[in-house]
């Protein structure tokens, strides 16, 4: 059976590469890029391809509910508010590239593209500054330090962190040169930053200092300008740092939400557990819909972030937690029946990372007897493993919705919605 990325990509194979632009979808060398779709077909070929491959791959879980159509995205193309290029070097030349996401597209890879079309253009205008900066003979030495250069932000605001696996005083000065030209040169970017990985981690955010080294014990420094993004739902505004978890397609962010609100029926009365929050994405913007939210998530950074944003946008009804989603941590917020609050109903939002939910928290959750679950998946494969979990607990799918929160790729996210068993 096949995978519904694997569905996805036969879809997309059946139609001809489509004319490009100068530079668009290629290398220097005008080589073209195939890590996504974007360079064979335009948007709505590759959306109405997309939605067979959905249909079949539900159909394969046998889930016995209905499927909602894809919902689309705003901007099949430019969506990209986080992008990412590996440094490396062909003979005595550096460039910035596009890498697969897994190890057999990745060994194919570093490309230096001059403009991918799922990310906004300003992203390939900083890239490109940043690789003539670092390709001129003064940079030789610096050049061997960097990992990757990550950009977050779109065209009107962005930020840029450079991955480095040394970064002191040796070469500050050379850090401060080239943030400074880059500044200088690309308007939009207001913020720069150094995140040290003395590891060269497979991961671009990831990694840590070698043991007994000398070197910076934060992982993270400002080089130059803010200190956070801001980001718009609506009336509500959130300012987020540099390490925090971000949707990648803050153009789809409104429909997903919506969606949200709607599946789980939020009335004033209700208790909602928003678990993986994040900087409170979906705590902030429900929060006016219900009594009470408790959102839990491990990183600190990601809930110092969440508890400013209340503040900012006055949610007094809302309450962040630092804590790992293990059935070790989670019993401390479930003292009291549906959180001791209110006599409404209790209502769930999880949205793990790829992996999904560790072991026994499905099954904790459901011991508390919410009324309604709502599960995101931001990996399509896993989907038939937690629903028997859920369903083994008690628990059934009533309704599930995909969204192109990927467009190009073969990526899906879907929401399912679970109600306890008659």
């Amino acid at each position: 059976m096949k995978t519904l990325a694997e569905s996805l990509t036969s879809a997309a194979a059946k139609h001809p590469n489509r004319r490009l632009h100068v530079g668009e979808c290629q290398t220097s060398f005008d080589k073209r890029c195939t890590l996504c779709f974007s360079s064979a077909i335009d948007y709505p070929a590759e959306l109405k391809g997309k939605q067979g491959a959905v249909d079949a791959f539900w159909d394969s879980l046998g889930t016995g509910i209905r499927c909602a159509p894809l919902v689309p995205s705003p901007d099949g193309r430019r969506y990209r508010t986080v992008s990412k290029r590996k440094a490396f070097i062909i003979g005595k030349r550096f460039f910035l590239g596009l890498i697969g996401v897994d190890d057999e597209s990745a060994r194919s890879y570093p490309m230096d593209v001059r403009e991918c079309v799922i990310e906004p253009a300003s992203h390939a205008h900083i890239y490109g500054v940043i690789q003539e900066q670092l390709q001129r003979k003064e940079q030789s030495t610096l050049v061997q330090e960097f990992n990757y250069v990550i950009v977050k932000g779109d065209d009107r605001e962005a930020i840029v962190i450079f991955n480095m696996n040394h970064f002191s005083s040796s070469n500050r000065r050379e850090v401060n040169a080239l943030s400074k030209s880059l500044t200088f040169k690309a308007k939009n970017v207001t913020g720069v930053y150094v995140f040290v990985d003395e590891e060269r981690s497979k991961y671009y955010l990831s990694g840590t200092p070698r043991k007994g080294a000398q070197s910076n014990p934060k992982p993270l420094t400002k080089v130059y300008g803010t200190e956070k993004l801001l980001h718009t739902v609506g009336t509500t505004k959130f300012l987020y740092s540099p390490l925090s978890f971000t949707q990648t397609n803050h153009g789809i962010v409104p429909a997903f939400i919506d969606q949200a609100r709607t599946l789980l029926d939020l009335r004033p009365e209700d208790t909602l557990f928003d678990l993986y929050c994040g900087y409170g994405l979906f705590s902030l913007t429900l929060a006016p819909s219900v009594q009470h939210v408790t959102g839990v998530e491990l990183s600190r950074s990601s809930i110092n972030d969440a508890i400013d944003n209340a503040k900012r946008n006055k949610r007094n009804n809302v309450r962040f937690h630092a804590a790992d989603i293990s059935v070790e941590t989670l019993p401390r917020f479930f003292q009291r029946p549906a959180g001791g609050r209110n006599s409404g109903g209790l209502k769930f939002l999880i949205d793990p990372p790829r992996n999904g939910t560790s072991e026994e928290v499905i099954e904790f959750l459901a011991e508390q007897q919410p009324q309604k679950v709502l599960h995101i998946f931001c990996n399509a494969e896993i989907i038939g493993k937690e629903l028997k979990r859920w369903d083994r607990a008690g628990y059934r799918a009533v309704m599930a919705v995909p969204f192109d929160m990927f467009p190009g790729t073969a990526e899906m996210e879907f929401m399912v919605l679970l109600e306890p068993k008659p």
